[in-house]
């Protein structure tokens, strides 16, 4: 007999571009569709005339 198991993703990065820089933010699941975000780092973009 075997036993298939579902792996569930527990966390993400989502990555959110902007005018000035990029941001990505880092997503634990809590469960029922639900995402809360814990940290979020940004990098900003260089000047380029």
């Amino acid at each position: 007999m075997t036993r298939q198991t579902q792996e569930r993703k527990q966390h993400r990065y989502e990555l959110v571009h902007d005018n000035d820089a990029d941001f990505i933010a880092y997503q634990r699941h809590l469960g029922e569709g639900v995402w809360q975000t814990f940290s979020t780092w940004m990098i900003p973009r260089t000047n380029e005339d």
